[in-house]
This record gives C-alpha cells, sequence and structure tokens, in this order.
C-alpha cells in the first residue's frame, strides 16, 4: 500500500500544475483582455485534473494481466488530451497566447518533474520494479533540474542563443517521457506485459501514481510540443524578412 505522504505528494503536484496553468491562463486572458480565455480554458483544466482524480480513485485505470488483449484505458487517457493539446499549434490565435507567456516560465515550470522522485521512493520500498522506476525517476528528476538550469540560460542569453539548449533539453525532456510510458505498460499487469513478470508493475496504474500517466504526463508533452512551437514562430518572421531583403537587393 502506497505511504501517506507519497499519496499526499501527488495528489497536491495536481493540484499545483492546475493553479500554475490557471495562472498562466490568467496572465494571457488579461493580455488579451479576453476574459473567456481563463473561464473556459480553466474550466477543461480543473475538469481534466477532477476528473483524472476521481477515476483514479473509482481503480479506472487498473489492470490485470486477465483482461482482454486491447490497449489499456490508460493509453487513452495520455493519447487524447496529448493530441488535441498538441493540434492548437496549429491555430495562429492559440501561439499568439503562447507568445505572451515568457518562454523561460514555459521552460521552468517544469520543474515539477522532480516529482519523479517518488517513482525511486516507491522502488526503495519495494512497490515499483526497477524496470520502470528506476528509468522514469532519474530521468523526470535530471528533466526538472534542468528546467531551471535552461530557464536561468534564457533569461541572460536571450532566446536566439539559448535556442540549441532549449531544444536538447526538450529533445530529452520527451524522451524521458517516451521511455516512463512505454515501460509503464511494459511492466503493468495486463495482456501487453513483457518485462517485471516478478514484480509487475501494479502501482502505476492505481490511485495514486495513475494520476502522473493521466495528468501530469500529457501536460509535460505539451509544454514541451509549445516551447518548440514557439521557437520555431520565433524565427520565422527574422527568415521572411531576409528573404524580403535579398529580393529586393537583386532587382537592384
Amino acid at each position: 500500500m502506497t505511504s501517506a505522504p507519497i499519496t499526499a505528494a501527488l495528489v497536491a503536484s495536481d493540484i499545483v500544475l492546475t493553479v500554475l496553468l490557471l495562472v498562466g491562463l490568467g496572465y494571457v486572458s488579461r493580455a488579451e483582455r479576453r476574459p473567456s480565455i481563463l473561464v473556459i480554458g480553466g474550466a477543461v483544466i480543473v475538469g481534466w485534473a477532477a476528473l483524472a482524480i476521481v477515476l483514479a480513485r473509482a481503480g479506472f485505470w487498473e489492470t490485470t494481466s486477465d483482461d482482454a488483449l486491447r490497449p489499456p484505458n490508460i493509453a487513452f487517457a495520455i493519447a487524447v488530451p496529448t493530441i488535441l493539446g498538441s493540434l492548437l499549434v496549429r491555430s495562429q490565435t492559440f501561439m499568439r497566447w503562447i507568445r505572451r507567456v515568457p518562454l523561460h516560465v514555459l521552460v521552468g515550470v517544469q520543474l515539477y518533474r522532480v516529482l519523479g522522485v517518488v517513482f525511486l521512493v516507491a522502488y526503495a520500498q519495494g512497490d515499483m520494479p526497477a524496470e520502470f522506476a528506476l528509468p522514469a525517476g532519474i530521468g523526470d528528476v535530471l528533466v526538472g533540474l534542468a528546467a531551471v538550469g535552461v530557464a536561468i540560460v534564457l533569461l541572460k542569453r536571450g532566446e536566439q542563443h539559448a535556442r540549441p539548449m532549449v531544444l536538447a533539453w526538450c529533445a530529452f525532456g520527451i524522451l524521458d517521457l517516451v521511455v516512463a510510458v512505454a515501460t509503464g505498460f511494459l511492466s503493468a499487469p495486463s495482456p501487453l506485459q513483457q518485462i517485471a513478470f516478478d514484480d509487475p508493475n501494479a502501482a502505476i496504474v492505481s490511485y495514486p501514481f495513475v494520476l502522473i500517466p493521466t495528468f501530469l504526463v500529457p501536460v509535460s508533452i505539451m509544454l514541451h510540443i509549445y516551447v518548440i512551437a514557439r521557437l520555431r514562430t520565433a524565427t520565422a518572421p527574422r527568415t521572411n524578412w531576409s528573404a524580403r531583403v535579398t529580393g529586393y537587393a537583386g532587382r537592384r
């Protein structure tokens, strides 16, 4: 059984992240002078976080080795919000909102990834297998700590000079999440399990640990995607201006 401190930490992390996202929405809402951004966006985020907790406590995401050979419910909890959230970068309006938030804030907020230390604690307590807990826990802690360093570099050197470092951090952060999700699926009890047969990872699909893949993981992936999209759109105007100047010089 998961200890009370870990349960409290995981529930608190969902609440804190929800509050941080609401603060970001409020900032954008004021900058755009559109209260509907906070109202609608806030309702979606709060509803999503609350639903994740309610379903987790009800055991909705739990799996067993006797389940039918189909994707576990948790797969949809990760994929659906990630896909929908990522598609927003195709909207010029949404990207204008994203550009309202300082890039170092979009990066630094992922300090919450140090919460991955709970995987290491769970492993030490015998609640999670090493095949999942070690790569997921160590990777998350490193990404979370690096987020602070990258954010500081952004503040000191600016977006253009820090761009390679930011992209490298995003690549590492996304890779960490891919590894965590993959080892989570492969180690959890289900017909898809391929590793950790002696110590199935039942904890990751049960309350409270399941709050991480059903809420924190999709949010983390989307934040990385928004940072990458932000960097791409930041370089586009300069590229177009350069092309126009070159064309003008050629005509002369």
